[in-house]
């Protein structure tokens, strides 16, 4: 049986009824459980558009079968993903996840189960269906690549790595004060460290950075198709956390190579810097993160 997919709405209809609908024709979808969250409305403004995804969500087909769960007040993504996420992988051990504002690849289920299969037990952390626009040389030989950061755009893990995330990030205070950790933490680019602070400071609330950082503490990197099986739809100004933009947008594609999987101990440094220069802020931004990290630690 495929992996479970763990599907996240909140109130934009129609980018629910589109990412349900690339979801519900991708192959093997009918062999597929689908674990629908909905999240509740902040206030009643939004209790329209929350009821019409909820009803769209209720109403979906294609799957072999479906349980929605709605959520009797706004709880936020973090938590919503959190709890979502842990309950379906406590069942199944391992889970595919989708949130509402995501385009898939006919071929994304197919390659998501393929990966997980291909990867377990492997120290591997997680699976990404995304793939950022970086430059991939046309001597690479697999159709995936191994990367120390996680991506939150159409992904997968396993039971085992998801056990090992403190939600709490407990040990932070160590972390932020060693100048070793923060600066291999940023080799997947220069703003993780920031965000990580943030998130202890309460200014963001990211389940993304905290289970980035428990994947770079066990050494675990995450597993990139070369090309993309995930475009992100939400990037319109209609999101939460994300501004209008068009620097994410991606070509899916339908032919990926699940007989040509990078082994799991396969880096290319190649990739490595370009999709680090993809994710770096600019050096200004990078000197007032670096003076707000001082601070942080100077105050402690």
């Amino acid at each position: 049986m495929n992996s479970p997919i763990v599907f996240f709405a909140y109130n934009r209809p129609q980018h629910t009824r589109d990412a349900l609908l690339s979801l519900s024709v991708a192959k093997y979808a009918s062999d597929t459980e689908l674990y629908i969250y909905c999240d509740g409305p902040k206030s009643a403004d939004e209790a329209l558009a929350v009821e019409e995804v909820r009803r769209i969500c209720r109403h979906t087909s294609g799957f072999l079968k479906t349980t929605v769960v709605c959520r009797e007040r706004n709880i936020g993504l973090a938590a919503n993903v959190i709890d979502g996420v842990g309950t379906v992988i406590a069942k199944h051990g391992r889970a595919i996840v989708v949130e509402d504002d995501l385009i898939v690849s006919p071929s994304f289920i197919a390659y998501m189960n393929a990966a997980l299969d291909f990867y377990e037990g492997k120290n591997v952390f997680s699976i990404s269906g995304y793939m950022p626009r970086i430059s991939i040389s046309s001597d690479y030989p697999y159709s995936t690549c191994l990367i120390s950061r996680n991506a939150s755009w159409g992904w997968a893990t396993w039971k085992e790595c998801w056990q090992k995330v403190d939600w709490e990030v407990t040990d932070f205070d160590s972390f932020i004060t060693s100048k070793s950790s923060t600066k291999s933490f940023n080799k997947a680019g220069n703003d993780l460290t920031m965000m990580l602070l943030k998130q202890k400071q309460g200014l963001i609330n990211s389940w993304s950075v905290r289970f980035c950082y428990a994947g770079f503490k066990a050494g675990w990197p995450t597993v990139y198709p070369v090309n993309s099986l995930v475009s992100n739809n939400g990037v319109d100004g209609s999101g939460t956390n994300m501004r209008c933009s068009t620097r994410y947008s991606t070509d899916i594609t339908d032919a990926v190579d699940l007989a040509h999987f990078a082994p799991a101990d396969h880096f290319d440094a190649r990739i490595a810097k370009n999709f680090r220069q993809f994710y770096n802020v600019s050096w200004l931004r990078w000197l007032i993160n670096f003076f707000k990290i001082k601070a942080y630690v100077y105050r402690r």
